[in-house]
């Protein structure tokens, strides 16, 4: 985005811009079967959740979260430094090598980059899915046994010092 002189807009009409289009997109999402949308523009990220479990609407701007009906939004958003671990192909996402074993990993584990942190099994093929780079696990999206679409987040990591 850039201002009528050619040069780049400031963070704050950016930020404005980004609330009013997440309040239209709100808006537009009440009516359709959509449960999930996330958008990322440059440095912002918005996540938008809705259905019984959120209780209604759940918007995610940058990690500063509010929860009700979708008329509010976080005030003041942060870049978003975590980094997405997303599904390497379509397919039935698993958190362990076998029905009641230990997960891979658990919300506050530390990994290496190239650890294994699940599986995606696609056509009785159980396929390891890996961190491309170290941080620790702050978020897991999807559960145990849920599909998984190719590119869909499966968990994020806060990157740690190297």
């Amino acid at each position: 985005m850039t201002t009528e002189a050619g040069g780049p807009a400031p963070h704050g009409d950016t930020l404005r811009l980004l609330v009013e289009e997440t309040r239209d997109l709100i808006k537009r999402l009440e009516n359709t079967s959509v449960l999930r949308l996330a958008i990322q523009a440059g440095e912002y990220r918005i996540e938008i959740e809705r259905g019984a479990a959120a209780g209604g609407l759940h918007v995610v701007a940058h990690g500063a979260a509010t929860a009700g009906t979708g008329s509010e939004v976080a005030p003041h958003a942060e870049p978003d430094t975590r980094h997405a671990v997303v599904a390497p192909l379509v397919g039935t996402f698993y958190r362990s090598s076998q029905p009641g074993a230990k997960p891979f990993v658990e919300v506050g584990d530390v990994v290496d980059a190239g650890q294994t942190v699940a599986i995606v099994e696609a056509m009785k093929i159980m396929n390891q899915v890996s961190t491309d780079q170290a941080g620790r696990v702050v978020e897991i999206q999807v559960q145990d046994g849920e599909w998984v679409e190719f590119q869909q987040v499966l968990m994020y990591l806060e990157p740690t010092e190297a």
